[in-house]
This record gives C-alpha cells, sequence and structure tokens, in this order.
C-alpha cells in the first residue's frame, strides 16, 4: 500500500479544483443550492455552494503563491474563465479595476466563474491582496 504526501494531495485537489466549473463558495457551508450571479460590462460572475455550470469553453485562472496565472490571459469573446484557489488557508477575490466584474470571496480550494460577453482588456486585481494584479484581453 502506497501512501500520499499532504503536498502530493494538496496539490492533487487543487489540480482537481482548477478543472471544477462553477464550484465556489461565498463563506457559506449550507448544503441548500444556491448561485451568485452578478452582471456587468465585461460578463456575468456564477458561483455558490453546490452550484454548477454549464461546460465547455471553459478557460482558466489559477490563484497561487499569490499570483495570478497566465498573466495576461486571452479568450474569445464569449468565453467563461474558471478562477482557482490554489493557495492553502487563504482567501483571494477576481474584481476588474473598473468594476465590471467582480467574484467576491473565493474560498481556498473553491473557484468561480466569469463569463466576458464583451470584447475589450480587463485589468483585475485581488481586494484582500493589492499587489496581486493581471489582465484578461477579450478579443
Amino acid at each position: 500500500m502506497s501512501t500520499v504526501s499532504r503536498p502530493a494531495l494538496f496539490v492533487a485537489v487543487g489540480v482537481i479544483a482548477l478543472g471544477a466549473v462553477g464550484c465556489g463558495s461565498s463563506g457559506n457551508n449550507s448544503s441548500s443550492k444556491s448561485t451568485t450571479t452578478a452582471s456587468s460590462a465585461a460578463g456575468t460572475t456564477t458561483g455558490g455552494p453546490n452550484s454548477t455550470a454549464a461546460t465547455g469553453g471553459t478557460d482558466s485562472i489559477a490563484i497561487q503563491n499569490f499570483k495570478f496565472s497566465p498573466d495576461p490571459l486571452s479568450v474569445k469573446q464569449g468565453a467563461k474563465v474558471t478562477v482557482a484557489i490554489l493557495d492553502a488557508h487563504v482567501r483571494h477575490s477576481v474584481n476588474a479595476d473598473d468594476r465590471s466584474f467582480d467574484t467576491q470571496t473565493i474560498d481556498r480550494g473553491k473557484s468561480k466563474s466569469v463569463t466576458f460577453s464583451k470584447a475589450g482588456s480587463f485589468a483585475y486585481h485581488c481586494d484582500f491582496h493589492p499587489f496581486m494584479k493581471a489582465m484578461v484581453v477579450v478579443k
């Protein structure tokens, strides 16, 4: 029988979380089905306990070691971008500098999605850690 070290397990869980779509949490641990949706100039933000979103055509942003990756991320108009937290013991958010989208709090190991319905360049940051900055380019 082989054993898996804790760091390896966290990496495996993080990779699984990165592939998940719309399984974010707003800090509520209830098992009731709910979804948070906010329309914006950039698009729509979705997530919530036990929420699911349509699959296919999903681009991803990983937050690890207090950095957004990739930076910049280039996507097509209408793309759904899933943001996954891979940092242990840390909450983050993804908010457009112009406030056209806002994921609210994303707990560690969770993810939320933003759909970009309009073309343009969208600078964003983490409200909790203002030094964390990146860009999404929508074509």
